[in-house]
């Protein structure tokens, strides 16, 4: 959908969603309390930019997604391998809650990542409703762990309820921590309209 934009319209896309992927590194390096680099955002319109994760064919990867409603649809997915996981949950929590398997300590982890995504993709969706005016919310994220030979097909999956849509991928690198999550957004192409409008 991307290629509809003429270099104008593209340019303000371009800053729009680098200002919103940018607040979200920022939320990001509040949560870890460690610098993050936010890699170069892939823009997609015929092919999915995939994950990394294929090569990890029995690892489970953990994808917190959040639902956008109101006036833009939409979905986002953070996605962390179990190492990245593991990683952030030590550098994050109790050494006590972090090596316990008891139902309130899982409760307790799940929870912490939901709530990484819900901020960051709290910070990419005011971005985005400021700039367009429109009032855009984030539903509660959700946690789905699958393997690495399967998270390509749920992407693919998750894009298929789309007739038409628009992706952002950028990628995450914690420098003290060493964890790289994706961090994918797919739009209806109404993203597109609403850009067209503003210039």
């Amino acid at each position: 959908m991307l290629d509809k934009l003429n270099e104008n319209e593209l340019e303000v896309a371009s800053k729009l969603v680098f200002d919103g992927m940018s607040m979200a590194k920022k939320s990001m390096e509040q949560i870890l309390q460690s610098p993050i680099k936010m890699e170069k955002i892939d823009w997609s319109n015929d092919d999915v930019p995939l994950p990394k994760y294929q090569n990890s064919a029995n690892q489970s990867v953990h994808v917190i997604r959040t639902n956008l409603i109101g006036e833009l649809k939409g979905t986002s997915h953070l996605i962390f391998s179990e190492d990245e996981v593991t990683k952030v949950l030590k550098a994050c929590l109790p050494a006590n809650i972090v090596e316990s398997n008891s139902p309130e300590s899982k409760m307790m982890k799940m929870g912490f990542l939901t709530e990484m995504d819900n901020m960051m993709a709290a910070a990419v969706i005011t971005e985005f409703s400021n700039f367009l005016g429109l009032e855009i919310y984030g539903h509660v994220p959700s946690l789905e762990v699958v393997k690495g030979s399967e998270i390509n097909a749920f992407v693919e999956k998750e894009v298929g309820e789309f007739d038409a849509i628009v992706h952002f991928k950028a990628i995450f690198h914690g420098q003290e921590l060493d964890i790289s999550p994706d961090f994918i957004w797919i739009f209806q192409e109404e993203f597109v309209d609403k850009i067209k409008n503003l210039v």
